[in-house]
């Protein structure tokens, strides 16, 4: 019976370590700061040419809640619907600087381009299926 009353006691004590430790745990949010962190953003900056660096940066500043990666996606995916009006993008990798869009044909064509030259162009490959 004392042991049966002990255990009784101590359901409680172990559900509030257990909910005190759900608690303590920080949210995804928190944990995955890399992509939104100063470091990571000033990172992405410098990488870019000085003029569009300052392009970037004024577009930041123009609305709360913009990223530097955020407003270089706009650019680059606003320059592409400019030159393939009628393609749909399929992905887009800023680190390596490759794009790849799909044509109307269902053809897929590779674009590079440079973050140094502001986001331009640098060559294309259309790949076969």
């Amino acid at each position: 019976m004392i042991k049966t009353l002990w255990r009784a006691q101590q359901r409680p004590i172990v559900a509030a370590v257990a909910l005190a430790c759900v608690v303590a745990m920080p949210p995804p949010s928190v944990a995955q700061t890399s992509m939104g962190s100063r470091e990571f953003q000033q990172a992405e900056l410098s990488e870019l040419s000085p003029a569009l660096r300052s392009e970037v940066e004024r577009r930041v500043a123009q609305a709360p809640g913009n990223t530097p990666r955020g407003v270089l996606e706009s650019m680059l995916l606003n320059e592409l619907q400019i030159r393939e009006p009628a393609s749909r993008i399929v992905g887009v990798d800023l680190g390596r600087g490759v794009v790849v869009i799909q044509q109307p044909a269902g053809t897929l064509k590779a674009y590079t381009f440079s973050k140094q030259e502001g986001l331009r162009v640098m060559g294309e490959v259309s790949l076969a299926r």
